[in-house]
């Protein structure tokens, strides 16, 4: 159909008053997301003229809603708590839309609002409900949310005692809920608790709640492979250790920025290693400006001497024994340091090369406000109309997206209830969102009697790349009904991106379908990354012989600098059929000299 034509016929039909012969044409240009905004809104204008015209307002407030005329869709609502708080919200109403969402049974969505309007008091109130609610309390994870959001909100309110229990309560549960998830392989969801541990840390100005939340982020981020968001993570915190004059953790840290470099081969490590050591000297420096013990400041030095002389700074290596030879160490260590000093008497000024980590490469570190988001979608429990509403409003999501989670809404209040055919085509338009917050909905679906729901849930997932993902994937993989697992296994194939090796790995290992098997090797050989081609060439050594062929061609198309070398140190450990296939890799790459 072509849609200067469908929008000439609804127009048509519109001044005719034959609004439902009209509908499937402005159905049919709103599925066209990919229009200009003015076309596509004067479009939507049209529907919601047409939607008024057949007596179903509410679908027409949703239009409203998602261009952002609340107004007349608040009129067009009528008296429904849950649309007119969300309304009242948008329009900065925050009081009002906290009164209407605690009417509609949201009292979290309430506590936030309450906040919004700066209305701490009544905000208090209903964290401290909520945290008595069983619901809350029977998961760590969401009670550890509402003790951090009430502990925060004591704060403010100037009681520190009632702070003070809530946070080191909150502290308790994060630590609790982050254990649960890696135990349970969420690791990207542990990563959501250490996060917030990080935010206690810096508003309760805790160190060690700080370091906590910092160094479990970025072991787990070391662990995705994720190598430029670790070393974000590692400037991010050492610039706070730096700040508050944290010299020995900031030090530890500039150290380990640069062994993690120098293993993988990154430019960056001579500028960490001579950061660590201008650290050690701002140590010894405070030490002695604090009357601290003489000895630390002399560790600390000597700590900093091993840096330079690594790299090959002799003036500040000297400068170091200068400053140990007045320290009142004892006449017989202050000559020692004092002749040590002389043996660099002609040392001069030479340049360091250690360029640092620059900026185009640092990584947006901001993150959501957990604390709220996860308590808002604790609260939703799955709603596909709740969610897709979620997303349509919010500005900050790019039109298309906003624009698909406007058709799942409008065809979420179609649906007969029960209707499963229904429900199959919202899970794949959940699907298309491409945005975590459908994975909620999708986690309530795949329990679904209907298999044909079951499967459509494994269909959405193709384009929804991140790792919680993979939960889902694993009950579709095992899922009694053959089309469920079918849909399952092409999502295997679908889904390669960083985040997904580790995933992918343990669908792999563990396994017992051979195409499920070969599913997850070929995504993974799809990550160009190092750990993808350090894998394949462990499937190639030693992996069953009807998967070694799979990781050699996977290898071959992997476009990896460093790949060569690691392939002809292998070559070199490797005898029989192994060496064979790693020599037939390096033939294709170009290297004739095997």
């Amino acid at each position: 159909m072509d849609k200067v034509e469908a929008a000439r016929k609804a127009r048509q039909l519109l001044s005719q008053n034959h609004a439902a012969e009209a509908f499937k044409f402005l159905w049919y240009l709103a599925e066209q997301t990919h229009l200009v905004d003015a076309e596509y809104d004067e479009n939507l204008r049209q529907l919601a003229n047409c939607y008024r015209m057949v007596g179903r307002p509410r679908n027409a407030a949703f239009v409203h809603l998602y261009l952002h005329d609340v107004q007349r869709a608040a009129q067009l609502f009528g008296t429904a708590p849950r649309d007119i708080a969300r309304c009242q919200a948008i329009s900065g109403d925050h009081r009002s839309g906290a009164a209407q969402f605690l009417e509609a049974g949201r009292p979290a969505h309430a506590a936030i609002e309450y906040e919004r309007a700066k209305d701490d008091p009544a905000a208090r109130v209903l964290w401290e409900r909520i945290s008595q609610d069983p619901r809350s309390r029977s998961d760590p994870y969401v009670s550890s949310l509402v003790s951090f959001n009430l502990g925060r909100c004591c704060a403010r309110l100037g009681d520190r005692a009632a702070a003070r229990k809530s946070l080191v309560n909150a502290t308790r549960l994060l630590e609790e809920a982050a254990d649960d998830f890696e135990t349970r392989g969420l690791r990207e969801r542990a990563f959501d608790c250490f996060q917030i541990l990080m935010t206690l840390g810096r508003d309760e100005k805790q160190f060690e709640n700080l370091a906590e939340g910092y160094l479990n982020c970025i072991r787990i981020l070391k662990e995705d492979h994720l190598k430029y968001y670790v070393l974000q993570y590692f400037e991010d915190f050492q610039k706070i250790a730096l700040e508050r004059e944290e010299h020995h953790a900031a030090a530890t840290l500039f150290r380990e920025s640069a062994e993690y470099c120098q293993r993988l081969g990154l430019p960056y490590e001579r500028s960490y290693r001579k950061r660590c050591a201008t650290t050690w000297v701002l140590g010894a420096h405070k030490t002695i400006a604090d009357g601290g013990p003489l000895e630390l400041a002399e560790n600390a030095y000597l700590a900093a001497i091993d840096g330079f002389n690594a790299l090959g700074d002799y003036v500040r290596v000297k400068g170091c024994y200068d400053a140990l030879c007045k320290l009142e160490l004892g006449v017989e260590k202050q000559k020692r340091y004092a002749r040590i000093s002389a043996r660099y008497d002609n040392a001069y000024e030479a340049e360091v090369d250690a360029p640092p980590f620059p900026d185009y490469l640092r990584q947006d570190t901001a993150y959501p406000d957990i604390w709220y988001l996860d308590l808002i979608e604790w609260e939703q429990a799955g709603d596909i109309g709740e969610v897709s509403t979620e997303i349509l409003v919010d500005l900050k999501y790019p039109d298309v997206t906003r624009r698909k989670a406007l058709l799942c809404r409008l065809h979420a209040l179609d649906a007969p209830e029960g209707d499963e055919e229904q429900l199959a085509v919202l899970a794949e338009r959940l699907g298309q969102i491409q945005l975590y917050a459908s994975l909620s909905p999708l986690e309530r679906m795949v329990t679904h009697p209907a298999a044909r729901v079951r499967a459509a849930v494994m269909r959405a997932l193709r384009t929804l790349f991140y790792k919680r993902s993979f939960g889902l994937l694993v009950k579709g993989l095992a899922d009694p009904e053959a089309a469920v697992r079918r849909d399952a296994l092409a999502a295997v194939s679908a889904l390669h991106f960083p985040h997904a090796f580790d995933p992918l790995v343990r669908i792999f290992r563990e396994a017992t379908d051979p195409e499920v098997k070969l599913a997850a090797l070929g995504s993974v050989g799809r990550i160009n990354t190092l750990e993808a081609a350090d894998f394949l060439l462990e499937v190639l050594r030693h992996g069953e012989s009807q998967f070694r062929t799979t990781a050699k061609d996977l290898l071959v198309n992997l476009d990896l600098q460093d790949l060569p070398t690691i392939l002809r140190q292998s070559l070199a450990l490797e005898t029989g059929e192994s060496r064979n296939l790693i020599a037939q890799v390096l033939r294709a790459k170009g290297d004739f000299g095997v």
